[in-house]
């Protein structure tokens, strides 16, 4: 499915406020109102106030050196030795009054004794070695990315492709920047050289002129599982190497980085490890270190327009690995291996049903056609008309662009799809040949 293009950054002029609104993880620029809009990379925190900002201690007392000056005779009070006697009786009859009430419980308090600990069951204790050990084995394969523009400097995270330097990160991350220098989890830097971008991806590899760097071990991420564990590394708000644990919440997902789909991402993965600004092009991995995603967006609240806490977007490591080995190769993505429906179009709600006597309440209304990588429309050649309403792929509901695109994501190019299709009264069934999403295709 195409969508129209846009330029970056632009805020959606109508957003919808009955879903979350999502945007990419990396600082510099504000989120763009109700849609994706990339963040710009985290800056540096400043550094710590070592004065008074943590609290200046006063100074201490000095007493000035010298001779003790001799005591004044004190006015000491005498007790007589009855008195002496009269004291002492009491003490012991308020000790023998105490024993008297010891026999009822009572707790002391201020014993002096450590609270008591918990035993971990060596299940537990081997699930959390097991996610240090992942930690520490995937750090050296994740890097800063340092962004310079002539407005200021911006912050981002990587993954080494290759020993010999090649890095991937996202594309909003290096968009706009003029130069780049890359921290390695040692502490080395290095200036980095874009190779290629991929904008429709959100993809990006530099290279850094380094050798025996140790590589991420790229997983298959068509085999990962709601439920199962997730890691993320990178640098949110540019504090490096940080950790986040969560689990893979969702498959399959579709964010739009632009307004009314413009560039929509999908097949990504949905996780609660927490994403921060800054970990835009860091690594998802799983309980084998091996890399699943790239974390890219966060989603926002619609009502307060805030970070929505637990609920980030991954690029699948398949996707990754497709576009980053063309951009190494190539310098640009050659092939785009999806299926491409060619349509532009509105979601159908149940206001716009009444607004203009929609025969259906959801689905996707066909406003346009765009071409594929051959120049045609596959879905205008097969018949489709502006105005028509398509409400299911393949015997699969569709009530929204979202939904149209999870639809296609995993259909190849030349692959048949049926398309049930609303026409005025009348329901129609609509094959359609996939053609090719255009590699330069924006949208």
């Amino acid at each position: 499915m195409s969508q129209t293009s846009y330029p970056p950054n632009t805020p959606a002029s109508e957003p919808d406020s009955s879903m979350p609104q999502l945007s990419p993880n990396v600082p510099g620029r504000p989120p763009a109102g109700q849609q994706l809009s990339p963040y710009p990379p985290a800056s540096e925190p400043p550094p710590p106030d070592y004065g008074a900002g943590y609290g200046a201690w006063p100074p201490a007392t000095v007493t000035p050196s010298g001779p003790t000056p001799p005591r004044k005779p004190s006015r000491a009070i005498w007790i007589a030795p009855a008195a002496v006697v009269a004291i002492v009786l009491l003490l012991a009859g308020a000790f023998a009054m105490g024993r008297t009430f010891s026999g009822s419980s009572v707790t002391r308090t201020g014993t002096g004794q450590p609270a008591p600990t918990v035993a971990v069951p060596p299940s537990a204790q081997d699930l959390q070695q097991t996610i240090i050990n992942v930690i520490n084995t995937v750090q050296p394969s994740v890097v800063e990315v340092q962004g310079q523009s002539a407005t200021g400097g911006d912050i981002g995270s990587g993954e080494i492709l290759t020993s010999d330097g090649y890095i991937v990160t996202n594309n909003h991350v290096v968009e706009g920047a003029q130069s780049f220098t890359v921290l390695l989890s040692s502490g080395k830097q290095y200036p980095a050289t874009v190779v290629g971008t991929a904008p429709q991806d959100d993809l990006a590899v530099l290279k850094i002129a380094a050798t025996g760097l140790q590589p991420i071990t790229i997983g298959d991420s068509s085999k990962v599982q709601v439920g199962q564990f997730a890691i993320a590394i990178g640098s949110p708000l540019g504090l490096q190497q940080s950790a986040t644990l969560g689990i893979v919440s969702a498959v399959n997902r579709t964010a739009d980085e632009g307004p009314g789909g413009a560039r929509a991402l999908t097949g990504l993965i949905q996780t609660s490890a927490p994403i921060n600004p800054g970990n835009s092009g860091g690594a998802l991995v799983d309980l084998q270190g091996r890399l699943i995603g790239i974390p890219t967006l966060g989603a926002s609240s619609p009502q307060t327009g805030g970070a929505a806490n637990g609920i980030g977007f991954a690029i699948p490591s398949d996707r990754v690995k497709f576009v980053t080995d063309q951009l190494i190769k190539n310098g640009k993505l050659v092939n785009t291996g999806q299926g491409f429906l060619g349509i532009s179009g509105q979601d159908v709600t149940p206001q716009l049903a009444a607004a203009y006597n929609l025969p259906v309440q959801s689905g996707v209304l066909i406003t346009g056609f765009a071409n594929d990588a051959a120049g045609a429309s596959p879905a205008q050649t097969a018949g489709l008309r502006t105005g028509d309403i398509i409400t299911a792929v393949n015997g699969t509901e569709i009530a929204s662009s979202s939904d149209l695109a999870s639809a296609l994501v995993s259909q190849s190019p030349g692959t048949q799809v049926k398309l049930t299709v609303h026409r005025g009264s009348s329901q129609l069934t609509i094959t359609v040949t996939l053609g090719e999403r255009p590699a330069n295709l924006q949208g």
